[in-house]
């Protein structure tokens, strides 16, 4: 990895950990402690411009670095529910993304990632994080059907909206040069 890829990550991470400490809210019609954060923006940026794997360590490092510094209120677990969400989204986005760069398949591969991410997140949260918290299982089924997978549909339709309007405008700033344009600029 380059360095000027390497700086251009960590300062992705560093935008997602301020997003994730500074615009957070609750959305309407959900519980108040699910709020919205636009953290996981800077990964689909790092997705589309760098590849999956470069979003999936943008996300690992939010999470990380939001854990360390106490931005999380929900502690370890709310870090781990985050990564655990946000990963999914990020990596099938970039999956998809990374084969045919247009913006029919940005479109796709945002939708596709939200689905994704909302389907993991489900099963996360029957299985792994539910018992974490406490809360009985055989009570979650209707939580998750009626509240969990449609709340990652909206939060990730959201980050999805605002990733498709921005990052044409940022692509210049975080995308490398290829190797044949930089043959061509010493030419």
């Amino acid at each position: 990895m380059t360095t000027k890829k390497l700086v251009r990550l960590a300062v992705l991470t560093a935008f997602g950990v301020l997003l994730m400490i500074f615009i957070a809210f609750p959305l309407p019609f959900f519980p108040e402690f699910m709020t919205y954060d636009p953290g996981d923006i800077p990964g689909l940026i790092a997705a589309f411009a760098f590849g999956p794997w470069a979003g999936l360590l943008v996300q690992f490092m939010k999470c990380l670095l939001g854990y360390l510094i106490g931005a999380s209120k929900a502690g370890i677990i709310g870090m781990a529910a985050n990564f655990a969400a946000g990963a999914p989204m990020v990596l099938v986005a970039g999956l998809i993304y990374q084969y045919r760069k247009t913006k029919l398949r940005a479109v796709l591969s945002m939708v596709a990632g939200s689905v994704a991410a909302s389907l993991v997140m489900a099963v996360a949260n029957y299985y792994v994080f539910f018992p974490l918290w406490g809360f009985p299982t055989n009570d979650a089924l209707p939580l998750i059907v009626g509240v969990v997978i449609p709340y990652n549909l909206v939060k990730f339709m959201m980050s999805s909206t605002v990733t498709f309007f921005i990052y044409k405008r940022v692509r210049s700033i975080f995308e490398l040069p290829s190797l044949k344009k930089v043959k061509e600029a010493y030419e």
